[in-house]
């Protein structure tokens, strides 16, 4: 990791984030950024700014406006699956009514346009509905000095087309994969919150709202927990509040109906945990099998698209959990990914070195 060489105290930065739709890894993204960046620049002041001032239990963010990033040298946007312009698809029925005249998106590309010295998108995803927007998307490519998005699916939607190839459009991987290395810190200061003392595995859905499925996935895991003896931790990791009981971002509702169609069986936990408490069950669970990537520590081959395969997924997971060689393949995948990020946030953090002509060192 490369650090700032020189005096840093008077650089500013801004990162930028929808932290505030509490949903667990969009609170993680501007905590791990801000250490990572404060990391390279010890000195520097390091801001997060959410739509709404937000407060959860390991950082306060304040409230977004364009004319507050004015006395800023840089400005961020870092993590999540953030650029789009659905304010009324997917934001809508989750910030209040009050929120005024701003939409949720005016984050993202409000203020592309500042007379900034330092501008850039970091890590983050593109949804598809994106192509609608194409102007939009234009002017973020030419106006950002630095644009990493978190797949080469969100490249392609940026580009417009699979052929073409934008080399300003870098791709990172997920800070998710830093999550790890930040919980360890996090459950060390945590008391009084323990883990089971059994093993256990934790199940999360979202976006199921079919009954039978519900039915079918509650016996599955209820199956395996009586085979195994591995406990199932039914895990609600979108903690988002939606003004619908029914909604993509409600996944404690499947996840009730499944313990109820189990009287039980499975430990259902609540569904306001703090991010640390939360990343502490991920981290030492059995494994992860679930809706939201958020919580994924398995292998990134694991997929599966049809409810059918749950059983034999279920046992596929336990077993490669046992595995030395599936272990070792998991570090080494992940500790590459990890590097990748560190390279790239030396990238981002010598290019903002270098517009203030700030030296930047091993």
């Amino acid at each position: 990791m490369n650090r700032a060489k020189g005096y840093t105290s008077h650089l500013k930065i801004a990162v930028l984030s929808l932290a505030d739709i509490n949903n667990y890894g969009d609170m993680f993204f501007p905590y791990i950024f801000r250490l990572e960046l404060q990391s390279r620049l010890p000195t520097a002041k390091i801001d997060l700014y959410t739509n709404m001032q937000y407060h959860c239990d390991i950082y306060d963010t304040a409230e977004y406006s364009r004319n507050r990033l004015l006395d800023y040298n840089a400005v961020i946007l870092a993590g999540g699956d953030t650029v789009q312009r659905l304010d009324e698809e997917n934001w809508k029925d989750i910030y209040p009514s009050d929120i005024g005249k701003k939409r949720p998106s005016d984050i993202i590309f409000d203020w592309l346009d500042l007379d900034k010295p330092y501008k850039a998108y970091f890590s983050v995803g593109v949804h598809p509905q994106m192509q609608e927007y194409r102007q939009d998307v234009l002017s973020a490519i030419s106006r950002l000095d630095y644009l990493a998005v978190r797949g080469v699916l969100s490249k392609k939607i940026l580009e417009g087309a699979i052929i073409s190839n934008n080399n300003k459009i870098r791709i990172v991987p997920d800070l998710g994969w830093l999550f790890n290395r930040y919980i360890d810190v996090l459950e060390k200061e945590t008391e009084g919150f323990c883990v089971p003392s059994k093993p256990y595995m934790v199940f999360e859905i979202f976006y199921e709202f079919d009954e039978e499925v519900l039915r079918f996935a509650a016996r599955t895991l209820q199956q395996f927990q009586s085979e195994t003896g591995v406990e199932v931790m039914l895990l609600p990791i979108v903690h988002t509040k939606s003004r619908k009981q029914l909604s993509t971002w409600n996944d404690y509702y499947p996840l009730s109906r499944i313990a109820e169609y189990t009287d039980n069986a499975l430990t259902l936990m609540p569904d306001q945990l703090s991010a640390a408490e939360v990343g502490i069950l991920l981290k030492n669970a059995k494994f992860y099998l679930g809706s939201s990537m958020h919580g994924a520590r398995t292998r990134a081959d694991c997929f599966i698209n049809h409810w059918g395969r749950l059983p034999e997924f279920l046992r596929k997971l336990d077993k490669e959990a046992e595995e030395k060689n599936e272990k070792k393949y998991s570090i080494m995948y992940a500790d590459y990914m990890r590097y990748r990020l560190s390279t790239e946030l030396d990238e981002l953090c010598r290019q903002i070195c270098e517009k203030q002509r700030i030296g930047f060192y091993e």
